[in-house]
C-alpha cells in the first residue's frame, strides 16, 4: 500500500492535493468541460471549503470557470442574445443605458453571480427607491435581473436564481400616479382652451412648457432677453420664485436654477417659435406693460394683462378650473348621447415638464440630448421618465422581456 503523502505540518493530503515548497496548497481537478483546473490556498482547510464546493459542484453539472462571471458580464452576455426582432435597437440601448446608470460601477454590477443572495437584490431595490426612482423603474430592473439569472441558470453556471417574487412585493402597490397626458388628453385640452374666451391666453405657454420640459420658475423667469428667435435658441440661467421674503410679505425673486445642469441652451422648434411668437402678438394686442422689474430682469414673456409674471399657483389654480369645466362640459354632452365621457386628469405646471419630456421620449430622443434638455444633474432622473413615459409602454415593455424569459 502506498504510502500517503503529507504536507510540511504530517497531515495527511487527500486526492489531487498537493503543497509547493513554498507552503502554499493547491487542489487539482477537471471541469465539466474536460479542463484541467487549479485552485490554492495558503490554508489547508480553506482549500478543503473550495474543494467541497468545486465537488459538489461538478456533481450538480455547475460549470464553474462560467460561474465566476459577474453580473455586468451575464447582463452583457443577455443583451448581445436578443436580436433585432425579440428586441429592437432603441429598446436595447434604453435597457443598456439603464443598467450602466444603475449598475454598472456598483458593488452588486461587479460581484460575481455565484455570490448574489436574495438579500443582495432586496438591497439594490430599496437603493433604487431610496434615489427617488418610480416603482415601475424598479420593476424593469426585477424582469431584466429574473431574465439574466435564469440564462446563467439554464447554462448551468447557478444552481437557483436569486431574484426571488419577495424581492419585488413591496413595489407592486402604490404605482406612481400619472403626471404626462397622453396625446390624445393633450389634444383635448388645447383644443378646448384655443376654443375658449376665458382660457385661450395660456394656449402659447403651455405649447410652450411642452415643447422645452422646463420648470416652471423657469418659464415665468423667462424673458425676450433669454430667447433668439433669429437663432432659434433659448437660454436658461435663471428662474423665478414666489415667495416670502425675509420682510415677511410674499413677492417675486429671481434665483439660479435648480442645479448647475439647469443652466443651459434649448433648440427652438417650430412650434415652441410659433407660441412665443403668439405670445408676442398677444402681448403687443393688449398693450402689455413690459417695465415689471425682478431684481434687475424685466421683459417677462408670461405675464398678466397688468406685466406681472405669472405665480405657480395662480397658474396651477388656473389648470384646475379648465379641467373642471371641460369635465363638467364632457359630462353632460355625454349623457346626452349616451356614451362615457372622456375627461382629462388633474393638471398641474410640473405635468406639462413631464408631457415634454415624455413626447421627447416617445419621439425616441438620445437620452444624453434629453438629459441635456431637461436641465437634469443625475441621468438616472431621466431614465426614470425615459423608460416609463406612459402606463401602456410599461406594460407592452413588461410584456415583451416576460416573454423573452419564456424563450
Amino acid at each position: 500500500m502506498a504510502e500517503k503523502r503529507k504536507d510540511n505540518k504530517g497531515r495527511n493530503l487527500l486526492k489531487g492535493e498537493g503543497q509547493r515548497s513554498n507552503g502554499r496548497y493547491y487542489f487539482q481537478y477537471k471541469d465539466t468541460l474536460g479542463h484541467a483546473k487549479v485552485v490554492y490556498d495558503w490554508d489547508l482547510s480553506e482549500l478543503r471549503k473550495k474543494e467541497k464546493q468545486i465537488i459538489r459542484d461538478l456533481e450538480d453539472g455547475i460549470n464553474g470557470t462560467a460561474s465566476k462571471m459577474t453580473l455586468n458580464q451575464l447582463f452583457d452576455l443577455y443583451i448581445s442574445l436578443k436580436d433585432s426582432g425579440s428586441l429592437k435597437e432603441t429598446s436595447k440601448n434604453n435597457y443598456i443605458g439603464m443598467w450602466n446608470c444603475n449598475l454598472r460601477d456598483s458593488e452588486l454590477g461587479n460581484a460575481e453571480i455565484k455570490n448574489i443572495k436574495t438579500s443582495h437584490i432586496m438591497k439594490f431595490y430599496k437603493e433604487l427607491k431610496d434615489k427617488g426612482l418610480s416603482n415601475s423603474t424598479i420593476k424593469f430592473f426585477h424582469t431584466i435581473l429574473v431574465s439574466c439569472f435564469n440564462l446563467a441558470l439554464d447554462d448551468d453556471m447557478i444552481r437557483k436564481n436569486p431574484v426571488k417574487k419577495e424581492c419585488i412585493k413591496p413595489y407592486k402597490g402604490g404605482a406612481k400616479v400619472k403626471e404626462a397626458l397622453t396625446r390624445e388628453e393633450q389634444r383635448i385640452l388645447l383644443d378646448f382652451m384655443e376654443n375658449s374666451n376665458v382660457y385661450n391666453s395660456y394656449v402659447p405657454m403651455i405649447k410652450y412648457m411642452i415643447g422645452t420640459a422646463c420648470r416652471i420658475g423657469e418659464v415665468i423667469g423667462i424673458t425676450w432677453n433669454d430667447v433668439d428667435m433669429k437663432s432659434k435658441k433659448i437660454f436658461i440661467d435663471h428662474q423665478l420664485i414666489y415667495k416670502k421674503a425675509s420682510d415677511g410679505k410674499t413677492k417675486f425673486m429671481i434665483t439660479d436654477t435648480k442645479s448647475e445642469s439647469g443652466h443651459r441652451e434649448i433648440p427652438m422648434t417650430n412650434d415652441i417659435y410659433n407660441a412665443l411668437a403668439d405670445q408676442r402678438q398677444y402681448k403687443m394686442f393688449m398693450g402689455t406693460p413690459r417695465d415689471y422689474t425682478v431684481d434687475g430682469y424685466s421683459k417677462f414673456i408670461f405675464t398678466t394683462k397688468s406685466g406681472k409674471p405669472i405665480a405657480p399657483n395662480g397658474f396651477n389654480n388656473a389648470m384646475k378650473n379648465v379641467v373642471e369645466t371641460y369635465n363638467k362640459r364632457e359630462t353632460m354632452m355625454a349623457e346626452s348621447d349616451n356614451r362615457q365621457p372622456v375627461l382629462l386628469p388633474h393638471i398641474s405646471a410640473h405635468t406639462f415638464r413631464h408631457t415634454g419630456c415624455t413626447r421627447m421620449a416617445e419621439a425616441g430622443i438620445d437620452i444624453k440630448v434629453l438629459q441635456r434638455i431637461m436641465g437634469h444633474s443625475d441621468i438616472a432622473i431621466t431614465m426614470d421618465v425615459y423608460n416609463h413615459v406612459n402606463d401602456d409602454r410599461i406594460q407592452n415593455e413588461l410584456e415583451k422581456l416576460e416573454s423573452m424569459m419564456a424563450v
